[in-house]
């Protein structure tokens, strides 16, 4: 797989993986039953692995590396918290987890297109 395809299939898992897991929220605020279903609870871990492998490869692919590129570095710290915070909101039904876990994505997919830790001054 060249870089471009590459890159491309990583960030549309990344989007996907954010809508995902706002749409996996909101049916269990909402009480629906799908949440229950294997599909639903499998389909995340299967995007998840996929957006991790290829992290990996593109990684080694253009050279850059967490600890050596800062901008990496806190790409990979927002992930961890993102993961954490996505735990609490889906098991325990913490809305403001939810919040929280939303905007780590954004940050991270900010971190990604601008390789800078301050991609949200871009905003102010």
């Amino acid at each position: 797989m060249d870089y471009s395809t590459l890159k491309h299939a990583h960030a549309g898992l990344a989007y996907l993986s954010a809508l995902l897991f706002f749409v996996r929220f909101v049916l269990l605020y909402a009480g629906a039953g799908l949440m229950k279903s294997k599909v639903i609870k499998i389909i995340p871990h299967v995007i998840d692995t996929f957006l991790l492998a290829f992290a990996i490869w593109l990684c080694v692919l253009i050279s850059q590396y967490p600890l050596t590129d800062h901008w990496l570095t806190v790409k990979v710290l927002a992930l961890v918290l993102l993961v954490g915070t996505g735990t609490v909101a889906i098991k325990r039904k913490k809305v403001w987890a939810a919040v929280v876990t939303l905007g780590l994505y954004g940050y991270a997919i900010g971190v990604a297109k601008t390789h800078d830790p301050m991609s949200w001054l871009a905003l102010v």
